[in-house]
């Protein structure tokens, strides 16, 4: 079977693969180690159309496999990995769930940790020594979940590829998709990234990166925007600190430590980060360190006019604009201006 879009994605590990396919899951011809899934909280039901409901055609029921996972985490982070499925039909040797509660789990960073905890529990998977040379996976929880496709879409990109550069074991990632509409959705942003359609998916950092070290200040509202800038940044070769992700010890403190030894200070500058007092007291602590040991970096991500406190702080430093569509593109030129000048 041949994939609509399929790219290189160069590791540590090797030469490493990434590629869509409109396909039906159960007619794909290649053997798929594990297949992922998306439910609702203990909801295995094989209704019409659904993923689970093609597989319980096939004798394979989400039901009886979660009753008794492999790896089973979803007390912590509801996601799961099932035992060995032996069936002469399908060439489907695991399914991995993620499962959502409910409206609090249709935001963005909600996803986001929620397909982080999946990668991770198969990150686990892999040092027990459970086969992962390929992992599939539709456009998660854009089914019955109805969550929209393209903000999902972006996130789990990101998270794919960090999978694939961190994890030894998995050497390709299948998007596999029925509709025409949502595997195309997926193939163009593909395309569309800047690293990946220069096959530069990794970096490996250089004395110049590794010695940068740049701190994102957010509104909580823009989450999934600064936890995809700071892939973008990883990959690069960058070092990124922003909490919560590197807060250890007390909160406050370890805002001050960061600030204090970073390079570079990004700001994400919209709406909701003009009304937080958190991300005016990061401004006003980084403010400290001009002109020498620390470089500004705004990044205006909507057309909010700057509060009277910001401008006090910003009015005379460069920002870059990432207003008009479509931000992916935005976020690489950002990534890549701050690269250029290391």
């Amino acid at each position: 079977m041949n994939p609509i879009y399929q790219t290189t994605v160069p590791t540590a590990h090797g030469d490493k693969t990434i590629a869509v396919y409109h396909a039906d899951v159960l007619d794909f011809d290649e053997e798929l180690d594990i297949l992922t899934t998306s439910a609702y909280v203990g909801s295995y039901a094989p209704t019409p159309r659904s993923l689970f409901g093609a597989l319980n055609t096939v004798g394979i029921s989400a039901k009886k496999l979660a009753k008794t996972p492999a790896i089973d985490l979803r007390q912590l982070c509801r996601v799961w990995l099932s035992e060995s499925i032996y069936s002469p039909s399908v060439a489907i040797r695991r399914i991995g769930c993620i499962e959502m509660s409910g409206y609090y789990d249709m935001r963005e960073d909600s996803i986001l940790n929620a397909i982080k905890a999946y990668f991770q529990m198969l990150d686990v998977a892999a040092t027990g020594g459970i086969r992962m040379n390929t992992v599939a996976l539709p456009l998660l929880g854009s089914g019955d979940q109805h969550l929209s496709a393209k903000l999902v879409m972006i996130p789990i990109i990101n998270e794919c590829l960090s999978f694939l550069t961190r994890n030894e074991a998995v050497r390709r990632i299948c998007f596999i998709e029925r509709s025409a509409e949502k595997s195309h959705l997926i193939a163009d942003a593909l395309q569309r990234s800047y690293l990946l359609t220069q096959k530069k998916a990794v970096t490996r950092p250089t004395a110049s990166t590794a010695s940068a070290l740049a701190f994102i200040s957010y509104s909580s509202d823009d989450k999934n925007i600064a936890d995809n800038l700071c892939a973008k940044l990883e990959r690069r070769g960058i070092r990124v600190w922003y909490a919560p992700r590197d807060v250890h010890g007390p909160y406050a403190a370890a805002i001050v430590d960061a600030i204090g030894r970073a390079t570079h200070f990004i700001v994400i500058l919209s709406e909701s980060s003009m009304r937080s007092e958190h991300v005016l007291n990061e401004i006003d602590l980084a403010f400290q360190n001009l002109p020498d040991r620390i470089k500004f970096k705004p990044l205006r991500i909507d057309d909010t006019e700057l509060s009277s406190s910001a401008r006090y702080y910003l009015s005379r430093q460069h920002w870059m604009d990432a207003i008009l569509p479509p931000l992916e593109e935005r976020l690489n030129e950002f990534v890549e201006s701050i690269a250029a000048e290391l």
